[in-house]
């Protein structure tokens, strides 16, 4: 028997932004896409049972009319929960050495008040 894996790749995270969105409009219809980073807090009791915070930052890439509706409040310290998939972005610099970057590509953003 021959199993297949199903294709999954949604991601939901919360956290606060790092700085505010980067809003940039592309291509000759001058579609909408905002950038942003994430701080996902968290922490864990270790065998002696001190508490560390872990911080995992998480860039962030939404488009279109998702995006144009960041503007208002997508600002350094805002609460927010990001829905959507992993995408990975792969390229070679000037001096032809490889790179590779993971984010997350965001269906939805909702804003914590």
């Amino acid at each position: 028997m021959n199993a297949k894996t199903p294709f999954l790749n949604h991601v939901t995270i919360s956290g606060n932004l790092t700085r505010d969105a980067k809003i940039d409009h592309v291509g000759d219809d001058l579609v909408t896409v905002a950038r942003l980073s994430i701080a996902n807090n968290g922490h864990y009791k270790d065998k002696s049972g001190n508490w560390h915070d872990v911080v995992t930052f998480v860039d962030v890439e939404i488009w279109g009319a998702a995006a144009d509706r960041l503007e208002s409040y997508a600002k350094k310290g805002a609460s927010v929960i990001v829905e959507g998939s992993l995408k990975q972005n792969v390229w070679k610099d000037k001096e032809g050495h490889n790179h590779q970057k993971l984010f997350i590509k965001a269906d939805k953003i909702h804003h914590l008040v």
